[in-house]
């Protein structure tokens, strides 16, 4: 009669802990599953990765994008040493400021990034407007050779990504842009300051600057992922669980004791 009550005993105590420990699992499971669930919602910020200098090119890839205001424009640079640099159509090669004195234009400064570099340096800038931007590399000659982009083109207007690159061919000026510098609005709106820093090897640099007059800064899991999203999962693996071998060793145990 002994040995019945203790395994009967034991028996309770393991469905007992059982039922806690699958409880608070459910529990937390519900928990990360609200957390992820809120951020893929669409109050996240959507971020357009460009690579710039891809596969050691002289290439913004993508070159022409379509950007909504309020979202975000990430530049990660490959090698060697590029830059961000915003100009206006019809003088491609040179910093906006310098062409319309004044206005402060986007400049990320120059990213230089070694060839066995484990992390790219990013600039990341937000689009208030949809006005159309005009980017190019700062890098001496690498506008001339049509390392360009586009952003927000005017749909129907003869001012398009490919009009501004045979311009920028043809550009006199060197396309060089100083190696520190402050990034700020797009042409035809007030400026707004920013900065950017960018290292060699294994260290990842970043940056921020606004376009439309006000300022931000990037999110944190848009910088190495080039989204601004991502989803938690809970490991069913690692889920706490008292199964048979729990019960088994409740009941040698009460064996043992009753024998004792």
């Amino acid at each position: 009669m002994q040995l019945q009550n203790l395994i009967l005993s034991a028996f309770a105590m393991a469905t007992a802990v059982q039922g806690q420990i699958g409880g608070m699992s459910s529990e937390l499971g519900s928990l990360i599953g609200s957390k992820a669930a809120a951020n893929s919602g669409s109050g996240m910020v959507k971020v357009h990765p460009v690579k710039v200098g891809w596969n050691d090119t002289l290439t913004f890839s993508p070159d022409q994008l379509t950007v909504n205001p309020g979202e975000m424009v990430q530049f990660q640079f490959y090698p060697k040493n590029h830059s961000v640099v915003q100009s206006t159509f019809d003088d491609p090669c040179t910093p906006l400021a310098e062409s319309m004195p004044g206005m402060t234009g986007v400049k990320s400064g120059f990213m230089p990034v070694s060839a066995d570099a484990k992390e790219v340096p990013v600039f990341t800038m937000m689009v208030n407007d949809t006005k159309p931007m005009w980017i190019y590399c700062g890098q001496k000659g690498h506008c001339q050779k049509g390392m360009v982009m586009a952003i927000n083109v005017a749909s129907g207007s003869n001012k398009t990504l490919s009009a501004f690159k045979n311009l920028a061919m043809k550009a006199t000026s060197d396309g060089s842009s100083s190696s520190t510098g402050s990034a700020g609005s797009a042409s035809g709106s007030t400026g707004s300051s920013g900065s950017s820093t960018g290292s060699a090897g294994s260290t990842s640099g970043s940056g921020t600057a606004t376009t439309g007059g006000s300022s931000s800064s990037s999110p944190a899991a848009a910088a190495a992922a080039g989204s601004s999203s991502a989803a938690v999962e809970v490991n069913a693996a690692s889920k706490p669980a008292f199964g048979n071998a729990g019960l088994l060793s409740l009941f040698v145990a009460a064996f043992t004791m009753f024998q004792l």
